[in-house]
């Protein structure tokens, strides 16, 4: 699998139906630490989202044939591909401000990221080889998805720290908040 921070760009025409991250985060020059915590909560929010939801249609789909709950099928690949897609868009906020933050999150991001991309790529192929989602491979893919939740167990423990305080976060804060939301919501 090719990792978000190694694909190259280019402007030539290309098959890859990947979407092209055109975040409004990024036009800002730079983000405070304050902003970028707020993108970290926006992040682990997002990403834990399309987890759950494609854990949850996992479980519905567990003992099934493929292609004899479609709803339910389309449902998982929204979500398990909409991870690969926070994963991508949190790889360029972390890759266009890491280096200046010199925040610990920040700078242990590319590996995480890396790690991630590795373990929703084989989840993604077990799903795929499979001829129907028997319980051995539905439990194997929903403890790949609790294990992501350990890797970015800095991130999610970050974010709910500052979420205690409520309405006492700066407008810095939550505005990157929402506004990275917003991008990671984008399709």
């Amino acid at each position: 699998m090719v990792s978000a921070l190694s694909r190259p760009k280019s402007s030539a025409c290309s098959a890859s139906t990947w979407p092209e991250a055109h975040l409004r985060i990024t036009r800002y020059p730079s983000i405070s630490a304050e902003q970028f915590l707020g993108c970290v909560a926006a992040f682990v929010d997002s990403f834990t989202g399309e987890l759950n939801a494609a854990a949850s249609a996992l479980r519905r789909l567990e003992g099934k044939s493929k292609g004899s709950a479609f709803a339910y099928e389309m449902t998982l690949d929204n979500h398990r591909y909409g991870a690969l897609i926070v994963l991508d868009r949190w790889s360029t906020l972390t890759t266009a401000f890491g280096p200046h933050l010199a925040h610990p999150i920040a700078d242990s991001a590319r590996g995480r990221i890396e790690s991630a991309e590795q373990v929703l790529g084989r989840v993604n192929q077990v799903i795929d080889a499979s001829g129907q989602y028997a319980t051995e491979m539905v439990e194997a893919c929903l403890m790949a998805f609790q294990s992501l939740g350990a890797t970015f167990g800095e991130e999610r423990a970050t974010a709910e720290q500052n979420a205690k305080l409520g309405p006492m976060l700066s407008d810095d804060y939550t505005s990157a908040r929402r506004i990275f939301l917003e991008d990671l919501a984008a399709r």
